[in-house]
């Protein structure tokens, strides 16, 4: 009977819910079969309105996780996971890149060699004349470039959408996802390039019905629920590929209701979005597969690597089935921790493999008893960047509320540069292992940008494996004539002329009224005569330095040196000398402002987190800890300890660069130098403060030379033909013997950048006077040809004449075309 509405109680009338209640009471006794009715259809119409409800939640939910999917694929899936990330690789005009290593660098940066791959970062396809990068269907925001390489394997050009540009910047590379181990060189591959014995055990062990259900595996799950599940079983989890893909990408790890809601609702929403070869590739690339010496092992590729010492395509039956096994427990079921729980694991996969038809039971048994073998472990060290990882790692949770667990954190590591100083300090190793047979010295190297402080290249030990103690960030060490440039840098600062004179000769300083220092110059070695400030650096004279440092003061320049970033030495004559230990991180930055036009920028790991950073590094203002004219001359003097000081052995090593540097020796080898655009401290010693037996220029040098010399070359932007001349420097010529102005008949003239406030203004007495007349290029050799590449601004030739007048002269020409050399300062 149905329930018309005129028969229920009047809405209008006042009555009270006993009543009603009373009412429906009377009214269901009354009519038994009616009651049954109207419950029945009550009851359906709340469960249709319970679906409608529920049906209405389940499509707001997954339109929701579906745009988390859109978003993720949309900026890349490799960019979008937590972890640390190196710096975006920016391509230029210019740069030496062979075809080869682009394509290296490509899939180190998650694109892989396919057209219709639509995960990762894009593809690439090679041709003619370079490589093609086509974006994934669904990042529709980035262009198709087109990098053209030169038979010289440079870079020759770059379009965008057939559009000529600068430069390209590629996604960065993943350096760790899981800190407790370091991440290894990973190169993404595609589902073709997986081989099919592998794709049918990783299938038989953790989804047989990958290929035919829709994210979401009902039937797995029912089987999973009745099944004892336990080690020996040839079942598989609950988990979908897809939904494990999920998990490991996606999520945090809780195990919630909430969380497995949210897992099963991305992985349908990722598979209306991929094919099922690319979710399986993705899964491949990403599933995490144990630990090898200090490498976390991440993807089958790399599996194959680390463990068996092949390239995945030539992997084997039992290779493949012991790297699927080891999904359900990388550690327990590892071939090198755990050899005999892995067999055991192999040969369980091998019975799926068979149960499933994808191989015979004499395979199994051909197989099967033969225990797990192992590649020995080599000594190349597979982990990208470990102690900038570590230094990172420290650095983000210091300073930072964010952990690389579960935030994307983009560090400022450029790892072609990072690979170019791993590469100069073996060499320079190998090349001590003459000298030092029984004990091999340690290393650490650190190179910045000046102009910002972020860190390009970082190592802290020969061997990370054998040791995790960073020497470039944590191991003090007494830096030697590498801390030089800030005494000098507060001398002009106060006021003093670099070629004002000092004695070079054994002496005995007084200070705090009754103490005394008697320094002695490296090798006991003195001109006895007087020398300019200038020279007292560039030949790096210990006497001249400690009086320099007497006559500014000690407070002065323990004060400034802090100004640098440096720890601020004890006010003693030696602390001219480098006693105060410092880190080479340290070290580098402080140099980094003598290129910085005097500004102090701090080094600095991380460039942004959460989000991506901006396509192109901003300038930092920084610190003006010294003036502009200070940090120039300073640089001035540093370039001619490469033309013709300490280290000379490194003079036109850079073809076509500006580089300035200075050596140290204390116990350890050190070398600081840096060109316009890299600064770059090496630091060569033992842990246990053993005398190294060697001057910076034999230890450090080297390394420092193979590494600036690859870098730029890898790299021209990184150098420069000129350091930066700020307003008030003038070039002017001295006698090197007296520091007045020359003449030509002074037998040793030296040209020179010097503040105007700062210049000689007496010409030089002992040597004659200029000449009244001079032939045409008879002046034109008197000044170095490095001064007209290592400054921007060199003394101008006159029109029409190949003779180059030095600062404070002019060439005057008479009637009779005869040429006069005058000097204008007197």
């Amino acid at each position: 009977m149905a329930i018309e509405v005129a028969s229920l109680p009047n809405p209008a009338r006042t009555l009270s819910f006993r009543r009603l209640a009373a009412s429906l009471t009377s009214f269901l006794q009354h009519d038994p079969l009616s009651s049954q009715r109207l419950i029945i259809r009550t009851l359906c119409g709340v469960l249709a309105i319970t679906l409608v409800i529920a049906g209405d939640s389940l499509l707001r939910s997954y339109k929701y996780y579906s745009r988390v999917v859109d978003a993720r694929l949309a900026n890349g899936y490799l960019t979008s996971r937590p972890g640390l990330y190196a710096a975006p690789r920016t391509l230029r005009i210019g740069q030496k890149l062979s075809r080869e290593n682009l394509i290296v660098a490509l899939r180190r940066a998650g694109y892989v060699k396919s057209e219709g791959s639509n995960v990762w970062s894009g593809s690439f396809q090679e041709i003619e004349n370079g490589i093609e990068i086509r974006p994934s269907a669904i990042q529709v925001r980035s262009p198709m470039v087109v990098i053209g390489i030169d038979h010289d394997d440079r870079i020759s050009g770059l379009q965008e959408d057939g559009i000529a540009v600068d430069d390209f910047t590629l996604e960065p590379e993943v350096l760790s996802n899981d800190l407790s181990s370091k991440g290894g060189k990973r190169e993404a591959v595609q589902y073709t390039e997986i081989p099919p014995v592998l794709i049918h055990a990783i299938l038989s062990t953790e989804d047989r019905r990958f290929f035919q259900h829709p994210g979401l595996d009902v039937v797995g799950i029912a089987r999973a629920i009745v099944r004892d599940a336990d080690d020996s079983s040839l079942g598989q989890g609950g988990s979908t590929i897809t939904q494990q893909l999920i998990k490991n990408t996606y999520l945090s790890p809780e195990r919630t209701l909430q969380r497995k809601y949210a897992e099963t609702m991305l992985a349908y929403a990722l598979e209306r979005r991929l094919s099922k070869e690319d979710i399986l590739a993705l899964y491949c690339n990403e599933v995490y597969l144990g630990q090898r010496d200090a490498v976390s092992v991440r993807g089958v590729a790399e599996a194959a690597q680390l463990y068996f010492g092949k390239q995945l395509k030539d992997i084997s039956l039992a290779e493949a089935a012991t790297i699927a096994g080891m999904i359900q427990g990388p550690m327990r079921f590892s071939p090198t921790q755990h050899p005999e729980a892995a067999q055991s694991r192999r040969n369980v996969v091998l019975e799926a493999m068979a149960r499933d038809g994808w191989i015979t039971r004499e395979q199994v048994a051909a197989v099967a008893n033969n225990p797990v073998s192992v590649t020995a472990p080599t000594h190349s060290d597979n982990s990208l960047a470990p102690y900038f990882v570590d230094y990172v790692t420290r650095t983000s949770s210091a300073q930072f509320d964010a952990s690389p667990t579960s935030q994307r954190i983009y560090t400022t590591i450029d790892l072609d540069l990072q690979q170019l100083a791993e590469q100069a300090l073996q060499h320079q190793l190998e090349q001590l292992k003459v000298t030092h047979k029984n004990a091999t010295p340690q290393v650490a190297l650190v190179a910045l940008d000046p102009r910002t402080g972020n860190v390009l290249a970082m190592v802290g030990g020969r061997d990370y494996a054998e040791s995790q103690l960073n020497r470039a960030t944590d191991a003090r060490r007494q830096p030697g004539s590498t801390f030089k440039p800030f005494v000098y840098a507060a001398a002009l600062e106060d006021g003093m002329s670099p070629v004002q004179m000092f004695s070079d000769a054994p002496r005995e300083f007084v200070y705090d009224h009754n103490k005394t220092y008697r320094p002695a110059n490296f090798g006991g070695g003195y001109s006895m005569h007087d020398v300019t400030m200038r020279t007292g650096l560039v030949k790096s004279l210990n006497v001249v330095t400690v009086d320099v440092a007497l006559q500014t003061g000690l407070a002065r320049i323990a004060n400034l040196s802090e100004q640098f970033g440096l720890p601020k030495p004890e006010r003693y004559p030696s602390l001219a000398l480098g006693t105060k230990e410092v880190t080479p991180l340290e070290l580098a930055g402080a140099y980094a402002a003598f290129v910085n036009g005097g500004h102090r920028v701090s080094p600095q790991g991380i460039l942004s987190v959460g989000e991506p950073p901006a396509r192109h590094g901003t300038e930092k203002a920084g610190q003006q800890v010294v003036s502009p004219t200070t940090a120039y001359m300073i640089t001035n003097m540093l370039s001619a300890v490469i033309d013709h000081g300490t280290a000379r052995s490194a003079r036109d090593a850079i073809k076509g660069t500006a580089v300035a540097g200075k050596t140290g020796t204390s116990r350890d080898g050190w070398f600081v130098g840096y060109s316009p655009n890299l600064v770059c401290a090496v630091w060569i010693g033992f842990d246990d403060n053993e005398q190294l037996g060697l001057t910076g220029a034999d230890a450090a040098l080297p390394a420092w030379t193979d590494f600036m010399k690859a870098a730029v070359d890898m790299k021209p932007e990184l150098g420069g033909r000129n350091f930066e001349c700020p307003e008030g420097i003038t070039f002017v010529e001295i006698d090197a013997d007296n520091g007045a102005l020359a003449t030509l008949s002074c037998p040793r003239r030296e040209m020179i950048a010097v503040s105007d406030r700062l210049a000689p203004t007496v010409e030089c007495l002992l040597h004659g006077n200029l000449p009244e007349t001079i032939g045409v290029g008879e002046v034109a050799e008197v000044m170095p040809e490095t001064v007209l590449t290592q400054h921007s601004r060199p003394p101008r030739r006159e029109p029409g004449s190949n003779v180059i007048p030095f600062p404070g002269t002019r060439i005057d020409v008479d009637s009779n075309g005869r040429r006069t050399l005058r000097n204008t300062m007197r």
